[in-house]
């Protein structure tokens, strides 16, 4: 995908599209503040090394209070949110060093609350590239905010702001694909496009969130300066976007493991392919169907996305040996169908499109 950096013009354009004044956002001392009816004054700022020197606290699970350093309670946030081990966290000696290599970390709270153990409702984490596409590397949302206010929406615009006052094109990240609510937030609230699947992207995972599952990603792809994605974010803060529905994608032929290889040769337009309502359910439910199913759309998947894979032969002794195989693929998912189906049963379909119908090229 080539990207459009469009000069000047196109970043000032971009600019204002993102603006959070236009989402009613007010500046407040170097961050935003927006007013919500159920949570008061939120604030969202960008934290720096500076922000060590700002203590909060955090109430473990046995209720003990803790003094931590903000930077500190993003970590613990992190486990909260997760449940990573202890060495899969992004550690605050990093956290605060991120703002000067060109990333970034931003928090939300209630203002009234304070960014502490009460007050705090999200953050995102975002590393610096040499590239023009920001890596975003963590979004995390409070259990109870999740689905509600859109803090999550509300933190990746004040993302993409930022990324572009600082002269980023695009942002990117990735994300399970077997999770329906992520992709609704990324393909269609944000307008995200997935161009790749990694295999094993961070090994096998060991959480209480995703359990000991292999760490298959999708990368999205989030061009700032596209005009799309300007409207898009418009239609969104109005209440005018209206996702793609089960009705209106039901004619689009469904990819199936045993129809595969004739689709790969068709090539037609659109594909739709079906995960989950709930992962999580399923694997509390059937955990042997949700590992299967799991299976089933690396298997798709890799035959229709490019995909990434570790390539060669070695181990942890001999680095050089190993590199990265990557398989062109001819389509990208550019949207999710999600809703009740007949028998009220949720049902979630990734949306794929040829590349050059999505990129119109």
């Amino acid at each position: 995908m080539t990207l459009d950096h469009g000069g000047e013009p196109a970043r000032a354009a971009a600019l204002a599209a993102f603006d959070p004044l236009r989402f009613g956002f007010h500046p407040a001392g170097t961050g935003w503040v927006k007013e919500f009816s159920s949570l008061g004054p939120v604030a969202f700022a960008a934290l720096g090394w500076q922000h060590a020197r700002m203590r909060s606290h955090y109430a473990s699970e046995q209720g003990e209070i803790a003094e931590l350093d903000a930077l500190e309670l993003v970590v613990e946030l992190q486990r909260q949110t997760w449940g990573m081990a202890p060495e899969e966290l992004v550690p605050a000696n990093v956290l605060a060093v991120l703002a000067e290599s060109g990333g970034s970390v931003i928090v939300a709270y209630r203002r009234q609350a304070g960014f502490t153990v009460d007050g705090w409702l999200g953050f995102a984490i975002s590393l610096g590239t040499d590239t023009g596409t920001l890596l975003s590397h963590m979004l995390g949302v409070r259990a109870e905010a999740r689905g509600r206010h859109d803090i999550g929406w509300y933190l990746k615009l004040v993302q993409g702001y930022e990324a572009l006052r600082r002269g980023y094109v695009a942002a990117s990240w990735t994300f399970d694909p077997m999770r329906g609510v992520n992709a609704r937030l990324n393909l269609e609230k944000l307008g995200a496009v997935v161009t790749e699947l990694t295999l094993d992207k961070y090994g096998t995972l060991r959480s209480s969130l995703y359990g000991d599952v292999p760490s298959d990603r999708f990368t999205a792809h989030w061009d700032l300066r596209s005009p799309v994605t300007a409207e898009r974010l418009r239609l969104v803060a109005c209440g005018q976007y209206h996702a793609p529905t089960l009705a209106e994608v039901h004619e689009d032929p469904i990819v199936t493991l045993d129809a595969i290889a004739d689709q790969v040769i068709a090539r037609p337009p659109r594909l739709r392919y079906q995960i989950p309502g709930d992962i999580d359910q399923l694997m509390r439910d059937d955990p042997a169907s949700a590992i299967g199913w799991r299976q089933e759309m690396r298997q798709v998947f890799a035959a229709l996305v490019t995909t990434k894979s570790a390539g060669g032969k070695g181990n942890a002794a001999d680095p050089i040996a190993i590199g990265i195989a990557v398989t062109p693929g001819v389509y990208v998912v550019t949207g999710i169908a999600t809703g009740p189906d007949p028998s009220g049963e949720r049902q979630s379909w990734y949306l794929l499109e040829r590349k050059e119908l999505a990129w119109g090229e």
